[in-house]
């Protein structure tokens, strides 16, 4: 098995290899890169022992889809996300506002040019950004054991520390709940929270998304000094999730490494003070400049199909959202192949840059687009994930793809062809739908018939490399998507939308 260029282990493992030796030529040491799990070596699959399938009757017009080709432009934009860390970016990825959230967009409106398409750009202004500049943090144990804490990372929007840092007695309360509470002095004490994912690494038992444990009731307004959720992933891995306390109590609140969670864990149990020191430096960046990126490919009529991808992540973000940019730029190669005289609508592709950081972009989309026109939604998001099991003290690979999220929106007749669709064309999916849109697609659901697939299981962390996006997914997918799309197309906007009156913000 080759080394994998995108993952680097904690160096206080053993035999373990630094990212600069697992990426040759890096510019700079990355102490804080981390990856996971332990044993990748053995749990990478490789795309061709994933199970697939012959096209079915009535698919040959999806032929031309190949997962590969799809894969190599998530590697394009992983790359620039890889830059940002070989750049020394501690808060590193595509984000908002930086140079690497205008190189991807940049690679779109680059991509779909190549295609044909029209390409238009609509500048922004974020009010307020929320950035984390710097890190850092220590342990200290009563016995003379010290070392640094190397996968700690802040949750959004959580409260920095005084600039001095902050130096803490640690203190273990399990997952964190009231039981876990009773009778246990958190006043100035820095509080280690074991937090699982439901399903993944944005909702986490110890967020307030979750509905599990709401930190801010019950440990802050308690006194303590810091949060540390221990995340229940084995290895040393990197999280952001969301969930950070708000409000006049909230205190810093950061992630931290189940492998490094329990060695604190694990120095408590003999009953010894640990104090962990912190320092979490934050900018509040205001009058952000970005931008969307529209490319239009003209049908034989006004009514539209939207194919909305929103292009900023965390760490590599190969899932999260490569995968959803890298097919929308495919279906663009499909249609654009095809002639202006059999697309009856034309197609609208939209680039968003600020999912994760405020969703700026997308409303000023849902402000001044003519939803009149819009006949269907597509929101690729989050399109193909390797399905992960956790194995008693580590991780479990499988060649499955991961069931995802749906949604649909419309007439009853729409929705059925979505979820009839996806099941033809081997998409594993919830059996329960969303009742509401998630991700980029709840903003825009109210205007349109929309539809989209959404996995959310090792999102916002360093594991959502392309060597867990399976190409397999990543076809079946963009094939399902074709398919709905060209159903649609033989249906009026009447058929598609149903009997609901659906708003049209611009009026």
């Amino acid at each position: 098995m080759k080394p994998l260029a995108a993952i680097a282990l904690l160096a206080l493992l053993p035999a373990t290899p630094t990212m600069s030796q697992m990426r040759p030529g890096a510019k700079v040491e990355k102490t804080y890169g981390l990856g996971l799990p332990r044993d990748m070596d053995k749990l990478v699959i490789d795309d061709s022992e994933y199970p697939d399938y012959p096209l079915k009757p009535g698919q040959q017009d999806y032929q031309d889809v190949d997962g590969y080709r799809i894969k190599a432009l998530i590697k394009k934009f992983t790359a620039i996300s890889l830059q940002s860390l070989d750049d020394g970016q501690q808060y590193w990825g595509r984000i908002p506002g930086t140079k690497y959230g205008k190189m991807t967009a940049d690679l779109m409106a680059e991509e779909f040019s190549k295609l044909g398409l029209e390409i238009t750009r609509q500048p922004f202004t974020i009010k307020e950004l929320w950035y984390p500049t710097h890190w850092g943090g220590s342990y200290a144990a009563a016995s003379g054991k010290t070392g640094k804490l190397l996968t700690l990372f802040p949750i959004n929007e959580t409260r920095p520390t005084p600039p001095a840092g902050i130096t803490a007695e640690a203190i273990w309360v399990g997952v964190g709940a009231a039981p876990d509470l009773l009778g246990r002095d958190l006043q100035g004490k820095a509080v280690l929270v074991y937090s699982t994912f439901v399903p993944g690494g944005r909702s986490h038992s110890a967020s307030d998304r979750a509905g599990i444990f709401n930190s801010d009731t019950l440990v802050t307004k308690a006194g303590a000094a810091m949060i540390i959720n221990v995340m229940a992933v084995p290895g040393n891995g990197q999280f952001n999730p969301e969930g950070a306390p708000a409000g006049p109590d909230a205190v810093p609140t950061m992630t931290i490494s189940q492998d490094e969670g329990f060695l604190l864990r694990d120095l408590l149990a003999t009953g010894q003070k640990v104090q962990i020191s912190l320092q979490l430096d934050i900018e509040k960046r205001e009058n952000v400049q970005s931008q969307n990126v529209y490319a239009v490919l003209p049908g034989t009529s006004d009514e539209e199909v939207l194919v909305m991808a929103h292009t900023d992540s965390f760490f590599q973000g190969a899932m999260d959202n490569a995968s959803g940019m890298a097919t929308a730029i495919d279906i663009a190669r499909h249609y654009a192949a095809i002639p202006q005289t059999q697309r009856p609508r034309t197609m609208v592709f939209a680039a968003l840059p600020d999912h994760h950081h405020g969703e700026t972009g997308r409303d000023l989309m849902v402000k001044t687009h003519d939803w009149s026109k819009v006949a269907v939604v597509l929101n690729s998001e989050h399109t193909s994930q390797t399905l992960f099991y956790m194995y008693n003290a580590d991780l479990m690979t499988s060649n499955a793809v991961s069931a995802r999220r749906w949604f649909a929106s419309g007439s009853p007749e729409f929705q059925q062809l979505v979820k009839r669709t996806l099941q033809d064309f081997n998409v594993s999916v919830y059996k329960v739908p969303e009742a509401h849109a998630g991700g980029s697609l709840g903003g825009v659901s109210p205007y349109a018939p929309s539809f989209h697939i959404i996995d959310h299981v090792i999102y916002h962390t360093t594991l959502d490399t392309p060597e867990f996006v399976p190409a397999v997914g990543l076809g079946w997918s963009e094939r399902a998507f074709l398919k709905i799309i060209d159903e649609t197309d033989k249906m009026t906007m009447a058929q598609i939308r149903g009997a609901e009156k659906l708003p049209n913000p611009i009026q």
